[in-house]
């Protein structure tokens, strides 16, 4: 509308020159001038109905420090259609920085991604210009897309205690190399050796085989270790991202030692303590893209809340990354963002 107010107020200067030097072809362009805004003003405001805009991410997962594609489009089957510029707005949901910012064509565009987190694109409204690129009407428009950005993981030197390998604890999960000791779960039968119980002995499938047959219970896979990710005053942007890069390579490197853990975090979204079990790659990608999504909460104690609802839990042990880049055993600091020293859990 600005482009059209710019020309009104032109029309009326050339109107007031053709009165003061008593111009007729001064008031003859002022007269055709006004014609055409208003004509172009009906033609822009039907194709703004008709336009129909979209963006699109093709690739929605990115690694921090990436460049991604985003791709901004608008149809439209009128002839006459001479341009159009788009306004997109850019927020991190996990640090919370937000950029807007005018791009013009239709094409694809290239954005650099240097935190890592849920970027969530909107497309907020459009301009359609007419042949002259002088004239252009405003449209608003709701548009969305997103993509996760994984934070870059650093290798954090973690050693395992046989406390922590050899725990035994209730679980709905089972070890799929090594039987146990939960008779509700069958981990595989075998002949019958020396030593081996007749209570364990299957006696259908031996019945079957003329051989005796031996059932082998499987080995629940207990959690011994669980990370509780404390926001608490923590301040959004780079902070952020290195809370994230530091939490995200603890839990990376518990599972590159074979180590069964749990993340968790308040979740503003639902008002409550949520964890994630991370036992291998699809696990921690799991956990990953959970957690990317989040709204950091800074004034929930997170480990008092997760002790609190967990209390009849058996853990061996329980770490907390804070908004200091500290890893703690209970008041302990046992690592830190900027120290490579081993950690013994």
């Amino acid at each position: 509308m600005i482009s059209f107010l710019i020309g009104i107020i032109t029309a009326a200067i050339v109107f007031y020159m053709s009165m003061i030097y008593g111009n007729a072809a001064l008031a003859l362009l002022g007269c055709f001038m006004c014609v055409f805004m208003v004509l172009t003003f009906i033609a822009l405001l039907v194709k703004a109905h008709r336009a129909v805009a979209a963006i699109n991410i093709p690739i929605a997962i990115a690694t921090q420090g990436e460049s991604i594609r985003v791709s901004l489009s608008c149809r439209l089957k009128e002839a006459g259609f001479y341009g159009v510029k788009y306004r997109v707005t850019v927020k991190n949901n996990l640090s919370g920085e937000k950029s807007t910012k005018w791009l013009s064509g239709g094409s694809d565009f290239l954005y650099s991604v240097n935190l890592c987190g849920n970027y969530e694109f909107e497309l907020v409204r459009i301009k359609l210009y007419d042949f002259s690129r002088l004239f252009y009407v405003t449209k608003r428009v709701k548009k969305y897309a997103n993509v996760e950005v994984m934070p870059q993981i650093d290798e954090i030197p973690v050693r395992i205690t046989d406390r922590v390998r050899n725990f035994f604890g209730d679980s709905d999960i089972y070890d799929d190399l090594r039987p146990g000791y939960d008779p509700s779960e069958l981990f595989d039968v075998r002949e019958f050796q020396n030593g081996d119980r007749l209570q364990s002995v299957h006696w259908k499938l031996s019945a079957r085989t003329d051989e005796l047959m031996v059932k082998e219970n499987s080995l629940p896979k207990a959690c011994a270790v669980a990370i509780v990710a404390d926001l608490k005053g923590i301040k959004k942007g780079r902070q952020t991202d290195a809370f994230m890069k530091l939490l995200v390579s603890l839990s990376f490197s518990l599972m590159d030692q074979k180590c069964s853990h749990y993340v968790a975090w308040y979740d503003t979204a639902i008002n409550d303590i949520v964890r994630a079990r991370v036992d291998d790659e699809e696990g921690f990608y799991i956990f990953l893209n959970s957690f990317l999504k989040i709204k950091p909460d800074t004034k929930n104690d997170a480990l008092f809340l997760y002790e609190e609802k967990y209390r009849a839990e058996k853990l061996v042990c329980l770490l907390s990354v804070d908004g200091r880049l500290q890893i703690k055993r209970g008041e302990e600091i046992v690592g830190r963002a900027d120290e490579k020293n081993e950690i013994v859990i």
